[in-house]
């Protein structure tokens, strides 16, 4: 019972209205660039006050005596009598805290959201923009129709009070890159060291600017930590990438990059990403597939 009323005092300190907001939503398919919408919401904040109420609590008292004796049949036997206890239950009162919110102002959010498309994709596109507003937070997120990256070029939101309410100002810039060509891109089959070029067989790239490339190459210690050699983004001058319409090979001069693979076992990973302006709305449609890598252990003795 005493659980019960606990319980029931937790559900009623959050039955109280949080800050409250909006949620609107813009449906990009190419025909309008950009929308202008006005969100409304009420900031609060938690605060507490204690009542008294009825529950049940227990205490112990003594029941009885029972005896218990110890020793085996044919040695001394030691008896005692040991108390017994029971729990009595009985009415009393207890202090329950509860949370209520209190205003704080009233929130005026104007939200525009400019949208790009590469002119070069033929694709159609069906990009689903959700603008939540709670209390005075404000948050962009996309459902995406996986044909393309909708990427956040783009975002400034100013605030300031006007009286007893906020007003916000947010812009979001957002451009889409077609998926198809990066996705099938970002796949590696080989990777190979010959003399001190590290080749990597991967994908057709058809747009050098959405693809990024790091180099890990770690020396490799059986008794210690392994140490780091190199692990950095390369600059599109410091490998030669060829491609055709059905695969692409990259390759690295890893001496040209400052490392000697040397007396010793080392650990080669070349990763291939998505380079894109900004964060990416949309990326966990895409789940692991905005990046690949492969790993090369070689030795030279």
């Amino acid at each position: 019972m005493k659980m019960l009323i606990g319980l029931l005092s937790l559900a009623i300190s959050f039955s109280t209205l949080a800050s409250s907001g909006e949620t609107k939503t813009f449906l990009y398919d190419g025909s309008t660039p950009s929308v202008q919408m006005i969100l409304k919401g009420e900031k609060t904040h938690t605060e507490y006050r204690y009542e008294d109420r009825w529950s049940t609590c227990f205490r112990t008292e003594l029941a009885g005596y029972r005896t218990v004796c110890s020793g085996g049949p044919r040695g001394p036997r030691n008896c005692y009598r040991q108390p017994i206890y029971r729990q009595v239950a009985y009415s009393c009162i207890e202090q329950v805290r509860i949370g209520y919110e209190v205003k704080d102002y009233d929130v005026d959010a104007n939200v525009m959201i400019d949208v790009s498309k590469l002119s070069t994709s033929t694709l159609s596109a069906s990009e689903k923009f959700i603008v939540t507003l709670n209390g005075d937070d404000l948050s962009l997120s996309v459902v995406g129709s996986k044909n393309f990256f909708v990427v956040l070029k783009k975002q400034d939101v100013r605030e300031q009070m006007s009286g007893s309410v906020k007003l916000m100002d947010a812009l979001y810039a957002a451009e889409l890159i077609e998926a198809a060509p990066v996705l099938k891109a970002l796949t590696m089959t080989k990777i190979s060291l010959e003399d001190t070029g590290l080749t990597v067989k991967m994908g057709p790239v058809a747009t050098r600017e959405n693809i990024a490339f790091s180099l890990n190459i770690v020396k490799k210690r059986t008794l210690a930590s392994d140490i780091t050699l190199l692990d950095r983004e390369l600059a599109m001058n410091e490998m030669v990438l060829t491609s055709t319409e059905t695969s692409a090979t990259a390759v690295f001069d890893v001496t040209k990059l400052g490392v000697e693979l040397t007396d010793g076992k080392f650990g080669l990973t070349a990763k291939a990403y998505l380079k894109a302006s900004g964060p990416v709305l949309n990326a966990s449609q895409f789940g692991d597939s905005l990046e690949v890598s492969r790993t090369l252990i070689y030795t030279n003795r």
